[in-house]
């Protein structure tokens, strides 16, 4: 009979549930604490260097999306270049 599979989140993912829960301005030894209870062991280090990355990205988006607003399209349209007519047989 196979061993039943446990389902496994990343480091990653649970600290950035726990700061989610906690407040993403929640110091890292709260992190810390909330997930030793929960059986997984991480270090302040990778909690503010998850917190960091994280915070970078929504930054990013958020530039971009107020980059797509200002300039009141979606996508730039594709250009057709134009084809120089090619020369016939010249006597």
């Amino acid at each position: 009979m196979p061993k039943a599979q446990t389902r496994h989140t990343s480091k990653r993912r649970a600290i950035q549930n726990a700061l989610g829960q906690l407040g993403w301005h929640a110091s890292g030894k709260d992190v810390v604490a909330l997930l030793a209870s929960y059986r997984i062991e991480v270090s302040e280090g990778l909690v503010s260097k998850v917190r960091v990355e994280s915070l970078k990205k929504s930054e990013e988006v958020k530039r971009q999306k107020a980059k797509m607003q200002q300039t009141g399209r979606q996508a730039k349209t594709p250009v057709v270049r134009k084809v120089p007519q090619q020369r016939t047989y010249r006597r």
